[in-house]
């Protein structure tokens, strides 16, 4: 029988150390890089700020409508060809510095437009925006897929809803009270007019996305086994209808994505909808941004609970269902006393602000834990790539608004949300051995 010298043990407890140090260092920083983005989110949120930027602007639903679509195809149509660029490379970082800077320098553009445009030609300014959102939006889908494979790389399966979960009650907490600031911002006695008082909040949204950068630049990138070579384009894109073919969760997640896609093409609407309709003071975007922060920090702790209990495709199925109660809920305040608007609207938002963080954390884990490690960022790439068109569904839904009225667009989106829950308890939890062991 053969022992192991007290040298090796002590050599290999001090490595296991070490490893721990190590992982519990890339864990704090990727929580500190999530929460800073998102305050950036807060600071430029496209259900509530944005859409009434554009609304102050332009007062035309088509508009607001491609300001909620730009946000979504703008991330999703360049991850495909990033995928194949990416895969075979040991390291990603570089992917992604690439991709955040390009998104900083759009935010600060922005930033400037609104500042030094400001209200002497809102056709410019609305112009300058929409062009430099499509950018910033772009540039998100090129850092994506490189923050997602180190991600999976330096977290294991079983702590990523974990993960994604604290990310989210950090970044909500301060959410949060950033709400309060928009409220005070965007109150008429504030000393910056419109579009002055956007544009600060512009500038602190680029900000925190510098910040988030910078923070996950300091990541030691773990180095795994990738492809030996890089594929040609043409035998890349052969790939995603393979996957499609002989993964079923891979499939049915992608009919899932499409129909939540669908029920959420209201959600630039809301904003619009209370300024509008229900003569909501534009201030009170601020309390919308708190409550929402709140239910999403506070739900957060459903969502570990349920993906480390059931599994992550419980937060799948939970949000889902929360998601199709928010356009109910706005089709019956009307018919309500008007003292009861605004708090029935916030729990709106509430609901909103659950689902959102459930389904950021739901899509982010279950999207990594079924991708094979290997080709992951190919399976990420294809699937974001060909839902490029469910990025215009708030396009779609801004022109059926002339013909269907706020209140049909909302019913139109439950349907789609019945759908997708339906869909979401079909899925099955995939772990793969290389990773778990």
């Amino acid at each position: 029988m053969k022992i192991a010298s007290t040298g090796a043990l002590e050599t290999a407890s001090q490595d296991g150390k070490e490893k721990a140090k190590e992982q519990k260092r890339t864990f704090l920083l990727a929580v500190a890089q999530g929460t800073f983005i998102r305050i950036s989110f807060a600071f430029a949120d496209s259900t509530t700020i944005l859409s009434a930027f554009v609304y102050r602007l332009t007062t035309s639903n088509t508009l607001i409508g491609l300001t909620g679509s730009i946000g979504m195809a703008g991330w999703m149509w360049p991850q495909l060809f990033i995928s194949n660029l990416l895969e075979h490379r040991s390291r990603k970082m570089p992917f992604y510095a690439l991709g955040m800077g390009l998104r900083t320098f759009a935010w600060v553009a922005i930033f400037l437009a609104a500042l030094l445009i400001g209200p002497r030609n809102y056709g410019l300014l609305a112009t300058c925006f929409l062009c430099f959102y499509f950018i910033g939006s772009s540039s998100m889908g090129v850092s994506t897929l490189p923050y997602m494979d180190i991600i999976s790389k330096a977290i294991g399966p079983h702590r990523r809803a974990r993960f994604f979960s604290l990310r989210n009650i950090t970044g909500g907490i301060c959410s949060f009270f950033i709400g309060f600031f928009v409220l005070y911002v965007l109150d008429d006695d504030f000393g910056l007019a419109f579009p002055h008082n956007y544009a600060l909040l512009f500038g602190c949204g680029a900000i925190s996305i510098g910040i988030a950068c910078t923070i996950f630049l300091k990541i030691r990138e773990p180095i795994s086994s990738v492809e030996s070579k890089r594929r040609t384009l043409r035998q890349h894109l052969k790939q995603g209808p393979q996957f499609l073919r002989t993964d079923r969760n891979y499939r049915l997640f992608l009919y899932f994505r499409i129909f939540e896609h669908a029920a959420g093409m209201c959600g630039p609407f809301y904003v619009p909808y209370a300024l509008n309709k229900l003569a909501i003071p534009e201030s009170t975007i601020g309390l919308f941004i708190a409550v929402s922060a709140a239910s999403g920090v506070i739900s957060n702790f459903l969502w570990i609970y349920a993906a480390e209990k059931y599994g992550e495709r419980w937060i799948l199925i939970l949000t889902s269902a929360m998601a199709c109660a928010s356009p109910m809920v706005v089709m019956c305040v009307q018919y309500l006393p008007p003292v009861w608007w605004v708090p029935i609207y916030l729990s709106i938002f509430a609901l909103n602000g659950g689902a959102m963080s459930g389904m950021m954390v739901g899509f982010m884990t279950y999207m990594i834990n079924i991708a094979p490690p290997r080709i992951r960022p190919t399976y990420l790439g294809f699937m974001n790539t060909i839902l490029f068109p469910c990025g215009f569904m708030p396009v779609l839904a801004g022109k059926l608004v002339g013909l269907l009225s706020y209140e049909g667009i909302f019913l139109m989106s439950v349907g789609m949300g019945v759908f997708g829950f339906l869909i979401a308890t079909r899925l099955k939890d995939v772990y793969h051995e290389e990773e778990t062991a």
